[in-house]
């Protein structure tokens, strides 16, 4: 009982998460291609390259997690027909959630970290400096700008673009929350197998 409960939900998250990707990945694409296409300048670096591989990998990921869920959920999964005592599907749940929680992790920090250089104020002083004004496409932003304020109304397609990176960098933090709460209920399934386990009644 407790089980199917735990298994619904893990479906649902892992659902969730593949919806949320695949939305930041096409979000993230589209970002570029508005940018490239309005000659907008934007930042690169290792974390605009990283960005490109956890934000396809956590959708392909949690895709490739639905299958052994609805099998583990609706005919008991390869867990009792290879006597693994029901921790094999949680134990590969929990590897796979870790690992996709941590890179969103390192996105989602840099992103907070990076937030001193990405509020308006610091981005209206680069431009003053530079002449320029550079989109932080590859440092995240800072959720706290307000695209209706000045500067983004008096730069062309400036309000388009604030919205589009405040969206990419919100999604990122939901992305992160959904693997976490993932990993979360996988250990949980791995409680209630060892607690299963323990209560089983042995057979002569």
């Amino acid at each position: 009982m407790i089980r199917g409960f735990l298994l619904t939900l893990v479906l649902l998250l892992l659902a969730l998460q593949f919806l949320a990707s695949l939305f930041e990945t096409a979000l993230y694409a589209g970002e570029k291609i508005y940018f490239d296409h309005n000659d907008m300048l934007y930042t690169k670096g290792w974390l605009y390259y990283f960005k490109w591989v956890v934000k396809p990998l956590s959708g392909v990921l949690a895709l490739g997690l639905v299958l052994p869920t609805l099998c583990a959920c609706c005919c008991g999964g390869p867990d009792r027909r290879f006597g693994t005592g029901g921790k094999g599907f949680p134990s590969v749940l929990a590897f796979f959630s870790v690992v996709l929680t941590g890179l969103w992790a390192v996105i989602v920090g840099f992103q907070l970290r990076n937030n001193e250089h990405t509020t308006v104020s610091t981005l209206v002083s680069n431009t003053v400096s530079s002449g320029v004004f550079v989109y932080p496409l590859g440092d995240g932003f800072s959720l706290k700008n307000d695209c209706d304020a000045a500067p983004f109304p008096q730069i062309d397609h400036g309000k388009t673009a604030c919205r589009l990176l405040k969206a990419e960098s919100g999604m990122a933090i939901g992305c992160l929350g959904l693997w976490a709460l993932t990993f979360l209920m996988s250990l949980f399934l791995l409680c209630n197998a060892r607690r299963t386990n323990k209560i089983k009644p042995i057979t002569v």
